[in-house]
Parts: structure tokens; sequence; C-alpha cells
């Protein structure tokens, strides 16, 4: 399913951080270790082997997909979304209003993929009227499964908005009239939202339903860091079913789509297994 995108945000999608290397200054806002794999989660590091990205001066980079069906990339991700909620609140102290937007359960549609559609179209509406009479307003908001499979969205503003406001619009959008938003700590700000991080949970949402985002203004490195955006890096694997004309060894070559369905197919590579 793709559904409708909170198009006014940005993705917040780049490459991966060192944020694994600090997990252990993680754990104070949330259970970030996953002992063990109960999900039906693959992981990259088993799936796609052979494959490298290389850059022009011959550094070599391990793939990863990243994506959050993997158990890897997701949890490398997380850990980097609890990083930049925490640096966004140290730079911008102003975000310390939460705002829980929740579906009415008499109006929303009854299948987890319509929720969250419907959810997404209704945060889409409600966020115009709010930007008409609030120009510039800057925000931040993580997706939650919710209990009993009622999607919430969390979100932290930089203003006051009136209550009895938030409840007349959300109602005449289509949201229903429970709205909460409360004045938070600005120390711990970060905390409110990181706490619908628990294991798995930006994991099992449908296909197309954004995770997290942001007003414009505000920029998150979740998949990691741009430093190296103006290099250029090539994807290459290690092909052992053919060998090069002028020597032993696998051919080296540019990996194509049919190698990643390959790869998954067959949970990893076909043919030889790399050396250790």
């Amino acid at each position: 399913m793709s559904g409708p995108s909170l198009d006014d945000g940005k993705n917040n999608s780049r490459e991966p951080d060192t944020a694994e290397t600090r997990q252990s200054e993680l754990e104070d806002h949330v259970d970030l270790t996953d002992d063990d794999q109960e999900d039906e989660r693959y992981d990259c590091r088993e799936i796609y082997r052979n494959m490298e990205l290389e850059a022009e001066d011959g550094e070599i980079a391990p793939f990863r997909c990243n994506s959050w069906d993997c158990y890897c990339c997701a949890h490398r991700m997380r850990c980097n979304l609890v990083e930049e909620l925490d640096r966004l609140i140290e730079e911008r102290p102003e975000l310390r209003r939460l705002l829980t937007l929740t579906l009415d359960p008499s109006t929303a549609p009854d299948a987890q993929d319509d929720q969250h559609r419907y959810l997404t179209e209704r945060f889409n509406a409600l966020r115009t009227e709010i930007k008409d009479r609030y120009p510039g307003m800057s925000y931040v908001w993580i997706r939650e499964e919710g209990d009993g499979g009622n999607p919430h969205l969390h979100l932290l503003v930089d203003r006051y908005l009136p209550q009895e406001m938030l409840s007349e619009t959300a109602q005449r959008v289509g949201l229903g009239h429970v709205v909460d938003i409360r004045r938070v700590n600005a120390r711990n700000a970060a905390r409110y939202l990181t706490k619908y991080l628990t294991k798995g949970a930006l994991h099992d949402l449908p296909d197309g339903a954004r995770r997290y985002g942001s007003s414009a203004d505000i920029d998150l490195a979740v998949r990691g860091s741009s430093e190296d955006t103006e290099r250029d890096w090539e994807l290459l694997m290690d092909d052992y079913e053919v060998s090069p004309v002028d020597g032993d060894g696998p051919l080296r070559r540019g990996v194509t789509p049919s190698d990643f369905y390959r790869q998954r197919l067959n949970d990893g590579p076909v043919g030889l297994d790399p050396p250790d």
C-alpha cells in the first residue's frame, strides 16, 4: 500500500551514523536492545552478502539496506532517531508542547492499513488549517501503532495551541474531538517521544506509512550523516558464479536489481559463499 505522505515535512533519510557505538548513552530513553528476533524481519548483513559500497578513492563500506523491515538497520536507525531528537531538543528548546492525535474508533476504518492512511490524510487536513492560523509552526512527530491497533501521532510543537481550537478543528477534519496537548519540561521533551520507540515499534507498520517526520525547517539525520554526499560511491559485488578471463577468483562487478532479488530468494548469495 502506498498511502499519502505527510508532505509538508522532510523524509529525513540519509546514510548511517555511528549511533550503535554509543548505545549505552541511549538506554536511559528506551529499551533499544533486541535480544531475540521474534519477528520475521530479515537481516541485510546475512542476506545481502558480497555487496560493498566502493568510493573513487578505494574506500570500502559494507552495504546496508536502510529499511525498517531489516533487523539490523531498524535497530541502528532507532538509535539514530533517539540521538537526533536529543540534539534537536537541545538546539530548539521551544519544542516543548506535546500533542497527541488519536483516531475516533466510531469514524475510523476497521483495517490497519486503512487506519494509518486515514490518520495521515486527516493529519494533513488538520495541519493545513493550523498553519493558516499559526504560520511558521515547527514540529516533529512519531507514529505509534497504539493499544488495540488504534494508531496515534505524537508531536512536539513550538508554540501554545488552545485545546478548544484543536478539538474543534480535529473533529471538523474527521479525527474526532479527543486531542491531548500539554506542556512538558524542555530538558526531558525528547523522552516523551522516544518512550514510544519500544522494540519493533517502527517495524510493524503498513507499507507506505512513514514512521516519523517534521516540519520543513527541521532536519533529522536518522539514516546517518550527509558528510559524504558529494563523494561518488558505487555498489559492487564479488560474483562467485563467474571468474574473470585473466585470472582466478570471483568477478568484481556492479550490482543489478536481479542480484537483490536472487539473494533475498536464496537467503544469501547464489553460488559459492565468500571466504571468511
